[in-house]
């Protein structure tokens, strides 16, 4: 079943691993807006509308925390389903990001397993 009309926020520095997801949403017809750096953030979302937003946490080179806070304060886009997924082992991080509130923290090894269906049962809640 393809979900169409939808668009996917994808805020990740590691090229290939992002391409694996916008490879994935190009598959599910789903539109893909692909952010690499916190400094892209506010320009490339602003005015569009963004159905699910999907964060690299352990990022070196994006300030996951700090896209997260601005995600949520944004009158625009602060109830966007988010999704951040890390190494299992950051154990931390991923307890962090739940006290935040972000909706799921994933694993990203079973994100990368199941990230068809992932996406496609968060975007027909909506």
């Amino acid at each position: 079943m393809r979900i169409s009309k939808k668009t996917v926020c994808v805020i990740a520095d590691d090229m290939f691993f992002s391409s694996k997801i916008e490879n994935t949403a190009k598959n599910l017809d789903i539109a893909t807006v692909k952010i690499k750096n916190g400094e892209e953030f506010q320009d490339k979302i602003q005015g569009k509308t963004i159905d699910l937003v999907i964060i690299d946490l352990a990022s070196r080179k994006i300030d996951a925390e700090e896209v997260f806070t601005e995600l949520r304060s944004s009158t625009e886009h602060k109830n966007v389903f988010c999704i951040g997924y890390l190494p299992h082992v950051e154990r931390e991080l991923a307890s962090k990001f739940r006290e935040k509130g972000m909706d799921l923290v994933i694993p990203r090894s079973k994100f990368s397993r199941e990230m068809g269906a992932i996406i496609k049962e968060h975007l027909q809640q909506q």
